[in-house]
Parts: structure tokens; sequence; C-alpha cells
């Protein structure tokens, strides 16, 4: 049975943001996320290996 666990809001970002996570057997079997503000990030991410997303993400946001 999968678990969900929701962080909401994650205000040290320029707006706020909501992340859903699905848990089962301790594992995330799926993943969302939702924000007020659409900087295009998600899509220079997509299809990049997740462990990119430090490196390019960093270089948006001065927090």
């Amino acid at each position: 049975m999968a678990k969900k666990v929701v962080i909401d809001p994650i205000t040290r970002i320029e707006g706020h943001l909501r992340i859903t996570v699905e848990v089962e057997g301790g594992k995330v079997k799926d993943a969302w996320s939702s924000a007020r503000l659409f900087r295009g990030l998600e899509i220079i991410l997509r299809g990049r290996d997740p462990r990119d997303a430090a490196l390019i993400t960093q270089r948006a946001c001065g927090v």
C-alpha cells in the first residue's frame, strides 16, 4: 500500500512550492511538484539525470 507524503508550503524559495511524494515499500514510487511561479526549470531538466538538478538549479535562485 502506497503512502502519500505532502510538504506544503516550502517557503525558502522564490514563490511557494508543494511537493507530494508517493512512497511504497520504503521507496519513492512517484512524485509531483507544483508552484505558483513558473520559471521553466522543469523543461530544462526534462530527460536529464536527476543528479544534474542540483548543479543547474543552484544558478537560477539567489537564496
